[in-house]
């Protein structure tokens, strides 16, 4: 069963037309066949649909049936990443979504090698979408940046802050509260700064650990992310 993502416009008449890039990818990739079966997600539904129509890199399917989204996880959790070399940063973006981050937040970092190129959104935006279709999520996480610090952090609003850092005693789960939605704050591999710490800690950041063990990290988000959904 294929799994994608359409607009509002294209569901009219109990009928989904799936056009454009989205299109193309199931009718020329994975060829699908009249009479299979898949899910398009518009605006909080799953609607199932029958393929009806298949041809000029354009497929049309019959609804027969719908839903609410069930692909979300119970808390809302937007990713404050230091930005890092672009396979790195790719594969954030990929595993986060599968685990359920709803936002993504790039930060230039004090201590940031990478420069990525504006363009650079354009591909984490795709790499997102493709990773919500694979593990069948209820929306694409949106994706911002790269933003200094500050900007983030004022993008993030008030959830409850957790900043990763390997040093201090506090276990993560430990700093779990019940919240429906944290902000994890992730650094570059050389880790914050003093100075980005500090304004993390005036904002109400809590810093807190993953274990004994010093993770990459392009693992070290995926790894709260994956335990923050658990607890609701």
């Amino acid at each position: 069963m294929f799994w994608t993502f359409v607009d509002a416009t294209q569901v009219a008449d109990r009928r989904v037309v799936i056009a454009g890039l989205p299109g193309h990818h199931l009718a020329r990739v994975l060829r699908v066949r009249l009479g299979e079966r898949g899910v398009a997600v518009s605006h909080g539904t799953e609607y199932e649909i029958e393929v009806a129509e298949v041809g000029g890199g354009r497929v049309v399917g019959r609804i027969v049936g719908e839903r609410p989204i069930q692909g979300e996880a119970g808390v809302g959790i937007t990713l404050l990443q230091a930005v890092l070399p672009n396979p790195d940063f790719d594969a954030v973006i990929e595993a986060g979504t599968a685990v359920g981050i709803e936002r993504f937040i790039a930060v230039q970092a004090e201590r940031s090698v990478a420069r990525p190129a504006p363009q650079r959104l354009a591909r984490w935006q795709a790499i997102a979408s493709s990773a919500a279709e694979q593990s069948h999520r209820g929306a694409v996480p949106k994706i911002v940046g790269p933003v200094p610090l500050s900007a983030a952090l004022q993008q993030a609003g008030g959830a409850r802050l957790l900043v990763l850092e390997p040093s201090v005693s506090l276990p993560l789960v430990q700093a779990i509260d019940g919240s429906d939605r944290y902000t994890i704050a992730v650094g570059p591999e050389g880790g914050w700064t003093d100075t980005e710490l500090s304004l993390m800690r005036e904002r109400g950041g809590v810093a807190v650990n993953l274990g004994p063990r010093i993770l990459r990290a392009r693992l070290a988000s995926v790894v709260a992310a994956a335990i923050l959904v658990q607890q609701r």
